[in-house]
C-alpha cells in the first residue's frame, strides 16, 4: 500500500526498492515473507532457506542472529 502511495507521489523507484527489501537472505528469491523468529531482521522465502542459512558453513546466520538478539554485544565470562 505504501508503495502505491510513493509511486503516486512521484517516487517511482520505490517499486524497485521493494523487491530488494523483500529478497530472501539465503537464496535471493522474492517474495521473502518470513522473518527470522529470533532477531526479526533476516528475511526468508521458506523454512528450507531458514534452516540452510542458519547452518551454512561459511558465514552462518547463527552468529549474526545471536549478536543481533543480544543487542550487538557479545559478552563472555572467561576466568
Amino acid at each position: 500500500m505504501w508503495c502505491k502511495q510513493a509511486v503516486g507521489c512521484g517516487h517511482a523507484d520505490a517499486v524497485e526498492m521493494l523487491a530488494n527489501i523483500r529478497r530472501c537472505d539465503f537464496c535471493g528469491s522474492t517474495p521473502a515473507c518470513q522473518l527470522c523468529a529470533r532477531c526479526r531482521k533476516s528475511r526468508y522465502c521458506g523454512d528450507a532457506c531458514i534452516t540452510g542459512h542458519w547452518t551454512r558453513e561459511t558465514d552462518p546466520h547463527k552468529g549474526h542472529c545471536r549478536r543481533a538478539a543480544d543487542g550487538g554485544t557479545s559478552t563472555s565470562t572467561g576466568a
